[in-house]
């Protein structure tokens, strides 16, 4: 049989990228890029932390960090203390670790204290250690969100005063624990500690722990001639909010909408997210400061700027 016409490809031919043969990331380069997503947690635990303290910026400093087995890390932590575990929207999990002192100290700040712990530690958690570990969890969910460069925060999974419930002393897998000192002016100090799976920190950090070098066959070099001068238009996006037709279809001049302005407000390229910011002033005009960058852009650090 003769074929009427020319065959025609439904589409374009795959092309090898370097990026399918990486290897995978060896545990001390998971641990350099955790340290690295530290610097970014470290900001933006402090701004988190701020609406809890009344305002008051602390000052967060993220340690070393170590490898543990869960022998030395059931050592590490008290038998009784609050355990959070929180997860991205991909599954990754960390757990966040504060014995009852943190809990107690942070506590009493929140309330306005300066953050005494008893001298006899209770039983169990006052309902107010309680309020504020909730609160606590949603900053850290945020931060981490920040720090590991997520669309979305990370969200509280599961929360326990018995590590052995979240990990078995005897579990063969090997973690990267990092500490976290919280600081305010003339006030008493606490601390959280970090704690990621060997597996999971994969899942995390992966992109920074191995990310290759791009190359021409894998996208256009944006710094170089004819793409560097090309303008493209951004846009801050301040307030977003949905009405129902009903309400949209009788708008007239005058009308007042109210807005909630996030704290974290996209910039985005024709509706893909390029970066995240904060609003602020600069040179007496509104101006956005950027903490967050969603894409990777050469010779560029993927903190905040």
């Amino acid at each position: 049989m003769i074929s009427e016409g020319f065959l025609k490809a439904e589409r374009a031919l795959a092309q090898h990228s370097n990026r399918l043969g990486v290897r995978a990331p060896a545990p001390e380069e998971l641990a350099g890029a955790l340290g690295e997503a530290a610097k970014r947690l470290s900001r933006a635990l402090a701004e988190g932390l701020r609406p809890l303290l009344g305002g008051d910026l602390a000052e967060v400093t993220c340690g070393k960090v170590e490898k543990s087995a869960a022998p030395r890390l059931h050592k590490m932590i008290d038998a009784v203390a609050v355990n959070l575990v929180l997860e991205d929207a991909g599954g990754a999990q960390l757990l966040a670790s504060l014995d009852y002192p943190s809990a107690l100290v942070l506590t009493d700040q929140v309330f306005g204290g300066p953050g005494e712990a008893p001298s006899q530690l209770p039983d169990r958690l006052p309902a107010a250690t309680d309020l504020t570990m909730a609160r606590l969890a949603d900053v850290l969910g945020e931060a981490l969100g920040q720090a590991f460069e997520r669309e979305q925060p990370m969200t509280l999974a599961a929360r326990s005063e018995v590590l052995g419930k979240l990990v078995r002393a005897r579990d063969e897998d090997t973690f990267l624990t990092m500490r976290c000192d919280v600081a305010l002016a003339g006030k008493m100090p606490w601390s959280l500690l970090l704690v990621l799976r060997q597996s999971q920190a994969e899942l995390l950090l992966a992109d920074h722990a191995r990310a290759p070098r791009a190359t021409a066959a894998d996208a256009a070099r944006p710094l170089a001639e004819p793409f560097a001068t090309l303008p493209l238009e951004l846009v801050a996006v301040l307030a977003e909010m949905q009405l129902p037709v009903s309400r949209v279809s009788t708008l007239q001049p005058g009308d007042t909408i109210p807005l909630v302005i996030p704290a974290q407000i996209p910039l985005r390229l024709a509706n893909v997210t390029l970066a995240r910011g904060q609003a602020g002033s600069a040179d007496g005009a509104l101006a956005l400061r950027l903490t967050h960058i969603s894409l990777p852009h050469e010779g560029l650090a993927q903190d905040d700027r």
